[in-house]
């Protein structure tokens, strides 16, 4: 019987090596030894690459952030009169605050970095409601270089298995339609093509590949009109609970998340809070379409108006 290289090894056989060659054996395994135990983790693929090469990457930054129950307006009392300087109270954009309920709120943040196919991932298997629960902010940049923030306000909001994020600093300022009607409602609006054209363009290409097309419904006098897209601003009712300037659908819910008011303020890239744009028409005046002030109250504004932008998308 013929000879393998295997026959010429046995127990505790000796043989001699370099040392830089032994080095490199060790460091493998220990590279194998690595991802392996990453692997079984579950930890997301860019913290096993980078530990692997050593080499830092530039993606998205997560800050997890666990609220406490306290709120500064109950549900029922979400658009009382409020004044410019109960909202100068909650400051810039990141500031955490606590106040009118008497009690004290305990705010703890952690920040990590992941990528967009790892949230993807934590959505998919199901565990949105645990690692990116409502408030939940990522912050990352545009490809024209600007910053850009999102925050999570609703999982299983549309169907269960989905993560509905929210451009809580506006991504720019545009008109709802520059022929200052609200005729042809959102479906037919300049913002509506505004927002699945250019400003999808500025989106990671990461970040792109892994938004889900969302349908928005909207009642008219004779019927219900739709449209399709992967951008798409939000309802009044979505936001406030309820339509005193707009046609209800009869099939919108409230994000949760919007229930407390300030959680409805948007901000600029100073870090001022700003006025924004829903994707309701007025349904008192053909010129008008509704918006959310910049206390989280609703009103209206002409359709020619260049208002912030505070885009919604869906991964799922």
């Amino acid at each position: 019987m013929g000879t393998s290289i295997t026959d010429l090894f046995r127990s505790e056989t000796e043989f001699e090596v370099k040392a830089s060659e032994m080095y490199a054996v060790i460091r493998e395994s220990v590279k194998a030894e690595l991802l392996m135990n990453a692997a079984k983790c579950e930890i997301p693929h860019t913290y096993a690459r980078q530990i692997i090469t050593g080499k830092k990457e530039d993606t998205p930054l997560l800050v997890g952030i666990d609220l406490s129950s306290a709120k500064d307006w109950t549900p029922g009392q979400q658009d009382t009169a409020s004044s410019a300087e109960e909202i100068s109270d909650a400051g810039a954009a990141g500031q955490d605050v606590r106040s009118g309920s008497g009690s004290v709120g305990i705010i703890r943040k952690h920040e990590q970095r992941v990528e967009w196919i790892d949230i993807q991932d934590i959505i998919r298997k199901g565990r949105a409601g645990v690692s990116l629960p409502p408030g939940t902010e990522i912050n990352f940049t545009l490809k024209n270089g600007d910053p850009a923030s999102v925050v999570v306000v609703g999982v299983d909001h549309y169907e269960k298995g989905d993560c509905v994020f929210w451009f809580r600093r506006i991504i720019g300022r545009h008109c709802m339609n520059s022929n200052n009607t609200n005729e042809g409602r959102f479906p037919d609006s300049d913002m509506n093509a505004y927002l699945n054209d250019e400003v999808f363009a500025l989106l990671p290409d990461e970040l792109q590949s892994v938004i889900a097309v969302h349908k928005t419904i909207q009642k008219t006098a004779d019927e219900n009109v739709e449209t399709e897209g992967r951008l798409f601003l939000m309802s009044v009712y979505e936001g406030r609970g309820a339509n005193d300037w707009a046609e209800y659908n009869g099939i919108d819910k409230q994000f949760p998340f919007f229930e407390e008011r300030r959680n409805r303020v948007a901000y600029d890239e100073d870090g001022d809070p700003v006025w924004y744009w829903t994707a309701d028409p007025s349904a008192a005046d053909t010129t008008y379409f509704c918006l959310f002030a910049i206390d989280g109250g609703s009103g209206g504004n002409s359709a020619s108006a260049d208002g912030g932008v505070a885009p919604l998308f869906v991964i799922k």
